[in-house]
């Protein structure tokens, strides 16, 4: 009878959550659907790259340093490579983790359903941190988490807040701001007080301040970093104000003048609660962005990090709803429709149009690899990359193809030589030379005058091949990168391509 009457009782439960489940299956759908058609790109390829062909020791004492990072996620990957995950499993593995981090809002976030069931499908939670391999889809997970045991006992709230901490260092940013956060609210609510709670708060903080010193230690920049921070930061001050507001605008609303009204609405709302130093790691991630780095996939950071502040503050059941908090659950939903047209657009994206030019240009080398042909790497409009965007290359093949790149990664060293051999072994007459065309916009002409170019024509070299990828970003695509593929001239293995892709980021 008890067990009967158990059974009835779950499975009641599980009926009345019929919309949460209904919300959970669609989102796997659409992600495994979107990740079938996904084409990882370079920052992918770097990680994976760095874990597959290095110690475990190289790759935290030495490599990490240049990639300006902390370790969790190339450790992760260190562990899947080692288990044999192939590069195409990672990202059913990343989609599995953003499967359970919407699980875990859907069934334990405080919010009304309008809100819960439109949140998930918001771009950076339905696409970049999902369908994207990279360190940013452990934030999420890790941001409701910190959310659901907020209140809890700090021994399990420290590690998480620490872990968030060695994902990125955007990442490492708002970890900071929630732990002062946290200990502004001890403070306010006594709960420094009680020698238990306190021993509990003592050894939270170790712990803390362990997995802080180790993303530190892990992603210290060495002396010979290229675009190093403080390179970035020089005659950057004029410019500061703006960009710490485009970090904060950018990824929110479009257009974008819609988002200061929902952060003012944000900031009425936990005024309301009596919480507006929550929005302390928000700031803090601003200043840092304008300085540090300001890209897409940085700034939608701020989208789960607002949930999980929501969801700290969130009022006691029974509580008046004034209108300051109706204003910022409108807010939050108004922002929810906008990027659920976006995840729209990227996923449609993806699937019609490349995100990136590498699984097409791997392709098309396989053969001439396989015949042993000897293949070099180059750039034309990207000086500072020096042809990183290649490396997106690496992973489809058992070791490095291009012989002008002494590791099969990119480093990000000062002192990288691969121009330098470039140029060198040009003169042994490669079979291929790969040039590598990146570029912030959706347009990436190909200059015939390029002095790249101009001098694989001298070289005997003809443009065959031309492969194109884009990243969408709001209702664009942008972050366009080309590999054009050159043939020596009289080369075994010349094949005769009239083919001109001329331009297309079509599949």
């Amino acid at each position: 009878m008890y067990h009967v009457s158990t059974f009835a009782l779950m499975q009641k439960k599980i009926h009345s959550r019929w919309p949460e489940w209904t919300a959970l299956s669609f989102y796997a759908a659409l992600v495994a659907f979107a990740i079938t058609y996904h084409e990882p790109w370079a920052d992918e390829a770097q990680a994976w790259q760095l874990a597959r062909s290095l110690s475990l020791p190289a790759l935290f004492q030495t490599y990490i340093r240049y990639e300006a990072s902390p370790g969790l996620w190339h450790f992760l990957l260190w562990v899947l490579i080692r288990a044999h995950v192939s590069y195409a499993g990672l990202h059913w593995i990343c989609g599995v983790i953003a499967v359970t981090a919407t699980a875990v809002l859907l069934f334990k976030s405080p919010f009304p359903r309008y809100l819960k069931l439109a949140l998930p499908f918001t771009v950076f939670l339905l696409f970049q941190y999902a369908v994207v391999a990279r360190s940013y889809v452990l934030v999420p997970i890790l941001l409701y988490l910190i959310a659901l045991f907020w209140k809890r006992n700090p021994l399990v709230l420290a590690p998480l807040i620490g872990l968030l901490a060695n994902v990125a260092l955007h990442a490492s940013v708002i970890s900071g701001g929630l732990a002062l956060v946290y200990l502004i609210e001890q403070v306010r609510s006594g709960g420094v007080k009680g020698s238990s709670r306190m021993r509990q708060l003592l050894s939270g903080t170790l712990v803390l301040l362990s997995l802080w010193a180790f993303a530190i230690w892990t992603a210290w920049p060495p002396h010979d970093l290229s675009n190093h921070l403080s390179s970035r930061l020089t005659g950057l001050s004029f410019l500061f104000l703006l960009l710490t507001v485009k970090s904060l605008v950018w990824a929110v609303c479009e257009p974008w003048i819609l988002s200061i009204p929902f952060w003012i609405s944000i900031a009425l709302c936990l005024r309301t609660r009596r919480s507006l130093f929550y929005l302390l790691p928000v700031l803090l991630f601003g200043i840092f962005a304008a300085a540090g780095g300001l890209a897409w996939w940085h700034v939608g950071l701020l989208v789960p990090l607002v949930i999980c502040l929501f969801w700290i503050t969130w009022p006691a059941p029974g509580s008046t709803v004034s209108w300051q908090e109706t204003a910022g659950r409108l807010a939050l939903l108004v922002m929810a429709a906008g990027q659920i047209l976006w995840a729209g657009y990227a996923i449609e994206y993806d699937h019609y149009y490349a995100y990136s030019p590498d699984l097409a240009a791997a392709e098309f080398l396989r053969p001439f690899v396989r015949q042993g042909a000897s293949i070099a790497v180059t750039y034309s409009y990207d000086p500072d990359g020096h042809g990183f965007f290649a490396v997106g290359i690496l992973p489809y093949f058992d070791h490095n193809v291009f012989i002008n790149l002494s590791e099969p990664f990119w480093s990000f060293s000062n002192g990288n030589p691969a121009e330098k051999i470039f140029m060198k072994v040009l003169l042994t007459n490669p079979d291929v030379v790969v040039v590598v065309q990146h570029s912030g916009g959706p347009d990436l002409p190909i200059d015939i005058q390029n002095p790249k170019i101009r001098l694989l024509g001298r070289a005997g070299y003809r443009f065959t091949n031309m492969f194109c990828g884009a990243i969408p970003m709001n209702f664009q695509f942008k972050e366009k990168t080309c590999h054009l593929i050159f043939q020596r001239l009289g080369s075994p293995w010349n094949t005769v391509a009239n083919q001109e892709d001329t331009g297309s980021v079509a599949r």
